[in-house]
């Protein structure tokens, strides 16, 4: 009565989960941190460029409606924040641009930190001051201190949160009136369902 059965448990297990809403851009933001941390930045910065949308399309006025309700405004939300999301980071590069060119003082700064940090890099491995020898983690430790204190006299903390509270504005304004379906339909049509209507 009793039978050995053979069963087959070879292969894998994909215990991933599609991620949607702000969960997904959590994951997202994970990622870029990583490949920015592998020295990807740079090319990661022209990739996101590459995808941006035409300037005639981000502000067609004819394109501008209220939402019909929160549930609508929610994905309305996250389909521009996809779509334009290389547009918003031009926007937001423009506005920090327009603050360093605005502010002589932090331009300066700015730039000294820059050639600081080129000269250091391009410096001996270690730098002897008086009796202290100090190593590349040190010197690079100090000019970042340096940098920080100099920032701080330019009034980098006003301008930060200038341009931050000028993006997310401008963002969040884009982002909530401009209508998505007008916009091409996406590849995905489960993660952004446009067709209902309340």
């Amino acid at each position: 009565m009793t039978e050995n059965v053979n069963i087959d448990l070879s292969g894998e297990i994909n215990a991933t989960t599609e991620k949607k809403g702000f969960q997904k851009y959590v994951t997202d933001l994970e990622s870029i941190m990583h490949h920015l941390r592998s020295g990807a930045g740079p090319a990661l910065l022209m990739g996101v460029l590459a995808s941006r949308r035409p300037w005639t399309q981000f502000v067609a006025t004819e394109n501008f409606k209220t939402p019909g309700s929160i549930p609508r405004l929610t994905r309305r939300f996250y389909r521009n924040l996809e779509y334009f999301q290389a547009n918003y980071l031009m926007v937001s590069l423009g506005l920090f641009l327009y603050c360093l060119i605005t502010t002589p003082l932090l331009l300066i700064a700015t730039i000294a930190s820059f050639f600081g940090y080129r000269k250091l890099t391009s410096g001996p491995n270690t730098l002897k001051i008086g009796n202290w020898e100090l190593t590349k983690t040190q010197q690079y430790m100090v000019a970042g201190g340096c940098s920080m204190i100099l920032c701080w006299l330019a009034g980098v903390g006003a301008v930060l949160f200038w341009v931050l509270g000028a993006t997310v504005t401008v963002v969040a304004l884009h982002a909530s009136f401009f209508d998505a379906e007008a916009l091409p339909a996406p590849e995905d049509s489960d993660q952004f369902p446009m067709i209902e209507q309340v």
